[in-house]
């Protein structure tokens, strides 16, 4: 069975030819962009338009926006889709580890310079950062998580939201100082590329036991991740709120999914336990 039949045969829109040549021509023009970045002037001029935008916005919206980029923060927002398309986790498996793996080792092997190290001026909103540059981390993030929802759906409208929300994310990282242009546009194409590698894994089918067991161990990772990290001085409350109304947003989803089945469970075995008593 293909992933077409499979997708069919799992209730999943079917991936057309237009789709997997939509998204090759969202790489390729990715790679254009990045061509276009690599003179150091359309770089710096890109940065200090976008870097600019900075000095009128509120601080906190800007945090909060790219924010949503973040691994645990995202993962979450990724887990509540997942709570309704479990078939996915396979892919979203396979091209966050794909991600992990191919960021850091771009960070490592570059080892380029933050905006902060070689500008004087610049507006820089939230933490300072001097290391490690190159790629986006956050952007990779956020399009990964677009790409996923790009071969999920066919509805022209979804795809658009979800490539518009991965380049906002991608945009506010030069808008806080962050990152270069550069950084932003591989970001974007190594995020894509994972999400398109993993589209080509297949779908799978759980048990619901095994469904509630695997989003209720990943919900407890997503958890520990950011009990670690709500210690971080630098956190405003916003963001805290946000993260964790998000893990409660995704613990009330698990439980209302797959809580039913145990609890109609439960009442059962009471029947039969009265039942034999009487």
């Amino acid at each position: 069975m293909n992933l077409q039949q499979q997708a069919k045969a799992m209730g999943m829109p079917a991936q057309d030819k237009y789709q997997g040549r939509g998204f090759i021509g969202l790489l390729l023009f990715l790679l254009c962009l990045h061509l276009l970045v690599l003179d150091a002037s359309n770089n710096l001029s890109l940065f200090r338009f976008f870097n600019g935008i900075a000095a009128y916005a509120p601080a906190d919206l800007l945090l909060l926006i790219t924010d949503l980029g973040n691994g645990v923060t995202l993962g979450v927002i990724t887990l509540c889709c997942l709570v309704k398309r479990p078939e996915l986790l396979l892919r979203v498996v396979i091209a966050s580890v794909l991600s992990l793996i191919i960021v850091p080792l771009l960070k490592q092997t570059f080892d380029a310079p933050r905006p902060a190290v070689l500008l004087e001026t610049l507006n820089i909103v939230g933490e300072i950062r001097l290391k490690h540059s190159f790629p986006s981390g956050h952007t990779a993030t956020a399009f990964l998580f677009a790409g996923t929802l790009f071969f999920a759906f066919r509805q022209t409208q979804i795809k658009c939201l979800a490539i518009g929300f991965a380049s906002l994310v991608g945009l506010s990282r030069i808008v806080v100082g962050a990152h270069w242009p550069q950084d932003v546009i591989m970001g974007a194409f190594v995020g894509l590329f994972c999400a398109y590698a993993a589209a080509h894994c297949p779908l799978v089918k759980l048990s619901q036991l095994h469904k509630a067991l695997i989003m209720a161990f990943l919900w407890l990772v997503l958890v520990i991740c950011e009990l670690d990290k709500s210690f971080d001085k630098d956190l405003i409350w916003p963001i805290l709120m946000l993260r964790w109304g998000l893990i409660a947003t995704a613990a009330m989803l698990i439980w209302r999914e797959y809580g039913a089945m145990y609890r109609t469970k439960a009442l059962a075995g009471i029947a039969r336990l009265t039942t034999q008593k009487a």
